[in-house]
C-alpha cells in the first residue's frame, strides 16, 4: 500500500480470495440442504413404513393407504411355516431423490 492506495496487484489477489471463500460457503451451503433432505427422506419413510405395520396390526382393509409425494409403499405378509399362529410382515418404503432409495421394515404379526 502506497499513501495513494492499494496497487492493482493487492486489489486483485484481494478479489480472488473473496471468490475462493465465497465459492467455499456457497458449496458447504449446497451440500448441508441435501444431506437435510435425504434425511427427512429417510425420517418421512421411516414414518410411513411404521405407521402401515401398526395398520396391520390394528387388521385394517387389505389395499394399502396412499402416501402422498414421492414415496411408494409395498406390503408383503407371508406366512411363517414353522409357527402357524405368526405372519412375516414386510413393509417396504421407496423413493428417488434423484438416486433410488429403499427401506424395508420387517416384524412378525399374528394370523
Amino acid at each position: 500500500m502506497t499513501t495513494r492506495g492499494y496497487s492493482l496487484m493487492e486489489c486483485m489477489v484481494a478479489v480472488v480470495l473473496i471468490g475462493v471463500i465465497a465459492t467455499a460457503v456457497a458449496q458447504t451451503i449446497v451440500t448441508t440442504q441435501r444431506g437435510r433432505q435425504l434425511s427427512e427422506n429417510w425420517m418421512r419413510a421411516t414414518e410411513l413404513a411404521a405407521q402401515r405395520i401398526e395398520a396391520v396390526r390394528a387388521r385394517p382393509a387389505p389395499d394399502d393407504q396412499p402416501t402422498n409425494g414421492i414415496f411408494l409403499r409395498d406390503t408383503a405378509l407371508a406366512p411363517i411355516a414353522d409357527h402357524p399362529g405368526l405372519a412375516r410382515l414386510d413393509v417396504t418404503v421407496t423413493w428417488a431423490d434423484p438416486q433410488p432409495h429403499s427401506l424395508t421394515l420387517s416384524t412378525m404379526v399374528p394370523r
